[in-house]
């Protein structure tokens, strides 16, 4: 099955390691993945060092051609949500949406350093 991956670049790649991973158990599963620069640890967060129109046109493509989406959705993403809705309604195909709600461990270190300080 073609998989096409999405998830945020330009919002942070602080991700990165994560997509790789999910991309990684997807081939291990026999998918063919399309990712283009999104598990790619050697693109920053100012995004592939193509044109906007090109890469554009790439990822439509392989929208078209995949037979699902398969979107990391805990970084928002405005290209992530256009990637949804594009093969969810211009293409009908399905669409899977992967969330991992934020961790609050440091947070709550944070909070203990701070009132133990106090």
């Amino acid at each position: 099955m073609k998989v096409y991956f999405a998830g945020a670049i330009s919002g942070g790649r602080s991700d990165v390691a994560h997509y790789r991973e999910v991309v990684k158990a997807l081939e291990a599963d026999g998918h063919h993945v399309l990712a283009g620069a999104v598990a790619a640890e050697h693109v920053g967060a100012g995004g592939e060092a193509l044109t906007s129109c090109d890469i554009f046109d790439r990822d439509v493509g392989w929208l078209a051609e995949a037979d699902v989406l398969v979107a990391e959705v805990s970084m928002p993403s405005t290209g992530v949500g256009y990637e949804i809705a594009t093969m969810r309604y211009r293409y009908r195909k399905p669409v899977i949406a992967l969330y991992r709600p934020p961790t609050r461990r440091a947070a709550r270190r944070w909070y203990r350093a701070t009132a133990e300080s106090s």
